[in-house]
């Protein structure tokens, strides 16, 4: 019986520094959200949201949402555009939020980041990203501001009342 003690305590002793190496190479690991910064540039008469991608060391900018003045009261424009890059860049490093889809809530007009096709702006997990002035068509506003790596082909059909999804990472990107 004490033998078997003995080897029982070994065999502890010697798989505790492997498991505790598996441990620190799990949390060394790369992670992909380092690789996506997401700001708001207001620089230009468009405030825009601008997701920049990092790859092999090299940074390249791409344009998500222009925030087109129609769509905005002069006093929002600027916080919205703040606001929305804020919870993408959140989006992004959780990678929960796969779609942007329009929705009304509170009968206000909203883009928001959701983690699945089929579920709107009320539904607990989704992300508001902003409101903009009430317009008949939420879809096509949005498709109007998306940058032109984010488009669909088409623009959502004006005569149906579906909810359009854009996805938040185009099928080319890196990662």
């Amino acid at each position: 019986m004490n033998n078997m003690n003995k080897w029982q305590s070994w065999v502890t002793i010697g798989t505790t520094p492997i498991l505790a190496l598996g441990a620190i190479a799990a949390l060394s690991a790369p992670s992909t959200a380092s690789n996506v910064q997401v700001t708001c540039k207001t620089n230009a008469s468009t405030p825009m949201v601008i997701v920049t991608l990092v790859k092999d060391g090299t940074a390249k900018d791409y344009p998500i949402l222009k925030f087109i003045p129609e769509y905005f009261s002069d006093a929002d424009v600027v916080q919205n555009c703040q606001n929305a890059a804020k919870n993408l860049q959140v989006a992004y490093n959780t990678g929960d939020f796969k779609y942007l889809t329009t929705d009304k809530v509170n009968d206000r007009p909203v883009v928001c980041a959701i983690e699945r096709r089929g579920i709107g702006c009320n539904h607990y997990s989704a992300q508001v990203l902003f409101s903009f002035k009430p317009t008949s068509n939420p879809s096509q506003a949005l498709y109007e501001m998306l940058g032109s790596d984010f488009k669909q082909a088409q623009p959502p059909d004006v005569r149906t009342i579906s909810r359009t999804y854009t996805d938040t990472k185009p099928f080319w990107w890196p990662f």
